[in-house]
């Protein structure tokens, strides 16, 4: 699948080589597009209502004739909803965030509940400070062995299991917010999570 790069406004201090990865499309969020210049990587567009975005900032925008979608302030979706909204055919794409980290709380949250209630919330993947989040139903991960990662059932999951951690768990059913599946530890290299219905977010 294709990837996408979306960054948000907030901070951002993840370590993530991005440059790694093949983007065929790179949105800067208002003042999220700064984490991008900051990395050296161009963006393809810029969208958003212009709260968080600095004069110089927005001079180095239109300087370099990137295309800039500009939404008025008084909106009923925040402008990285509206990012999602942009992304042509979202089931067939990989979508990768970074930013929105810290600022306020409502902020926060606000980006959380709306990635799990994405439609094609599988198919994301957010960079947060020394953090990889992703949100799925199966996943194996490659992780340094004696890392700790949670699991935040953001639905009920039905028969979830564990393998390759401190604490395993077999077709056992957790209930959505349940807090049994944070802090554990990985025992080996591989760690398999998967359930038979259900959403989950990974954070490691």
């Amino acid at each position: 699948m294709k990837n996408i790069l979306i960054s948000l406004s907030g901070n951002c201090s993840t370590n993530q080589n991005l440059k790694n990865i093949e983007f065929t499309e790179i949105i800067g969020v208002d003042g999220g597009t700064k984490h991008l210049f900051d990395r050296s990587i161009n963006p393809d567009v810029v969208l958003g209502d212009l709260d968080s975005i600095d004069t110089l900032l927005l001079e180095r925008i239109k300087s370099m004739n990137i295309n800039f979608v500009h939404y008025e302030v008084n909106k009923d979706k925040t402008d990285f909803e509206l990012s999602l909204d942009s992304i042509e055919k979202p089931s067939e794409k990989n979508i990768f965030l970074i930013g929105g980290e810290e600022g306020e709380v409502d902020h926060l949250f606000s980006i959380f509940s709306l990635v799990t209630n994405f439609e094609y919330a599988e198919n994301l993947t957010w960079f947060y400070q020394e953090k990889t989040i992703l949100f799925r139903k199966n996943i194996t991960i490659q992780i340094e062995k004696g890392s700790n990662f949670s699991i935040i059932p953001i639905t009920d999951l039905k028969s979830l299991n564990i393998l390759g951690a401190e604490w395993e768990l077999n077709q056992e059913d957790i209930k959505a917010g349940s807090s049994k599946t944070l802090r554990n530890l990985s025992k080996s290299e591989t760690v398999s999570i998967n359930c038979e219905d259900g959403l989950f977010s990974l954070i490691y």
